[in-house]
């Protein structure tokens, strides 16, 4: 299958094709939400338009799909570290996206636990250099075959490696591997029963702490459905309302959090697979002759979508922010700001063919014109999949219809409304 687009949380890549195969055909297209730029590239590569237009107001998709293509990445070799990660993903969109996990441009693609390993697999595949490996005591050249082979074997080893940076004594190691899950559901029953002393001796509910938190994590904190420690934050704030949490945070937590991560180490899946290079490889393979080529029709601007300047005998191609999925970004900003109601204003305001992508739109102004099933990882549910719709005014519905017929395009969506 071919490649749309650079790494990209919700991107078309997977569906790029049947989507604009319900595109009427007109002089201009408008790519008013590029992202990751799968639908704007497969439009440059398929044609049908005279001029092509991509706008996004973040802009680091586009400015990655604009780099890659020109071969910028063509040598790119780099380890993105955590600490790299934070200090460079405000300015370069290659270490934003594609060291980010889920490409949602806000936290570090690898666990603390699992970076050192990837850190060293990076080096053997990229660099030809195991000496990271060697310094663990696992004898692999880095090859996916041979991480295959020996998977069990090099997960033992790596895990006492990491358990030896920890300071812990042979025995010490030995009991922790061997006792983890047991010792981790005791520990938690002990570090419940702390809080709920604290809290019966505060005199307090949980929901007036869960109050006093501005939270709703309090279920979690002294219950045993999904039971959690507090943060960090949250048990300070705590300590100055439940005189009783009188323990240092890190005395109390560290050892059942270095069990928890041990946990999680024994549980590893996929420790052939490199998700960095991953993602570099396919920036690379967008460095063809006939992207770069088509790319010199399209025209990119870096605009809130309502200062957009739209030329007449227009297809407008809407992927906006998903109303009621989980944003890009830090803290998810772009999806919790962005107006929907003032958003289907300005599509119902339009001259041109709109053509949105959504989960769902006001049925009354909205007609969906074709729907598909696609692996989605915006559903708040981890990976899962989603009926992706298209959706055009009511008020374009005959144009539409129209458009397409006059240009002898039948779409491969089909209409599950």
């Amino acid at each position: 299958m071919r490649q749309y687009g650079v790494p990209y949380m919700g991107s078309k890549n997977g569906i790029a094709e049947k989507v604009i195969a319900s595109f009427p055909k007109a002089g201009h297209f408008y790519d008013v939400f590029a992202g990751g730029c799968a639908i704007t590239h497969a439009t440059l590569l398929l044609g049908g338009y005279r001029h092509y237009h991509a706008n996004d107001l973040d802009g680091a998709g586009l400015r990655l799909f604009l780099a890659a293509v020109r071969g910028e990445y063509r040598d790119e070799q780099r380890w993105i570290s955590r600490e790299d990660f934070e200090r460079l993903k405000g300015s370069d969109p290659y270490v934003r996206l594609c060291w980010s996990f889920g490409n949602k441009a806000s936290n570090y693609l690898y666990s603390q636990e699992i970076e050192p390993w990837k850190r060293a697999l990076h080096h053997a595949r990229v660099l030809g250099d195991c000496s990271l490996f060697r310094q663990m005591g696992i004898g692999t050249d880095g090859s996916r075959a041979d991480i295959i082979t020996h998977e069990d074997e090099y997960r033992r080893l790596y895990i006492r490696w990491w358990l030896s940076q920890q300071k812990y004594t042979r025995d010490e190691l030995d009991r922790l591997i061997e006792r983890c899950e047991g010792d981790i559901k005791v520990q938690e029953e002990e570090l419940r029963r702390y809080l709920l002393g604290a809290l019966k001796a505060s005199g307090l509910t949980q929901r007036e702490v869960g109050r006093r938190l501005g939270t709703q994590m309090e279920g979690h904190y002294f219950g045993r459905s999904q039971w959690s420690f507090p943060t960090e934050e949250h048990y300070r704030r705590m300590q100055a309302f439940m005189p009783l949490l009188d323990k240092d945070y890190n005395e109390v937590v560290g050892l059942h959090e270095l069990r928890q991560r041990l946990q999680r180490l024994q549980r590893l899946q996929g420790l052939q697979s490199l998700q960095g290079l991953q993602s570099l490889q396919s920036l690379q393979r967008l460095q063809r002759l006939d992207s770069l080529q088509r790319l010199q029709g399209l025209e990119t601007t870096f605009k809130d979508y309502r200062r957009l300047e739209i030329e007449p005998d227009s297809v407008i191609y809407c992927d906006p922010p998903y109303k009621g999925t989980a944003g890009y970004g830090d803290k998810g900003t772009e999806t919790a700001a962005f107006d929907h109601g003032d958003f289907y204003r300005w599509c119902l305001g339009q001259e041109g063919l709109v053509i949105i992508s959504e989960y769902g739109m006001p049925k009354a102004d909205f007609a969906c014109v074709g729907a598909v099933r696609k692996a989605s990882l915006l559903s708040g549910k981890g990976s899962s999949t989603a009926v992706e719709r298209l959706f055009v005014p009511r008020a374009q519905l005959g144009r539409y219809a129209e458009a397409l017929r006059r240009t002898r395009v039948t779409t491969l969506w089909p209409t599950l409304w």
